[in-house]
């Protein structure tokens, strides 16, 4: 990917990095082929961290969300037993009401 793109893609993240945010600037006064690569191994660092950390995030987050619809199985199943349980409940009560 060419430099300009690249950096538009990078510029689009808050950034709080101190290398890379060195490394960005580094770019506004110089661009050469050094501080290019440079610029390329601090995102390189950067974004691979950021993707771990994300992928990391987003499973805890899946975990918790299948805990969370076994939890509103088991309250559903748990409401219909009790329902039937009332529905049978109130049919005594009618047919003792009849009587």
């Amino acid at each position: 990917m060419n430099l300009k793109d690249l950096l538009a893609l990078v510029d689009g993240f808050h950034i709080t990095d101190r290398g890379l945010l060195r490394a960005r600037a580094a770019l506004e006064r110089k661009r050469d082929e050094a501080t290019e690569r440079g610029f390329r191994a601090q995102a390189q660092r950067y974004f691979e961290s950021l993707a771990r950390e994300a992928e990391a995030h987003v499973a805890d987050v899946d975990r918790r969300l299948d805990d969370s619809y076994q939890r509103q199985f088991n309250l559903n199943a748990e409401r219909a037993v009790a329902l039937r349980r009332l529905d049978g409940a109130r049919d005594v009560l009618r047919a003792l009401d009849d009587t």
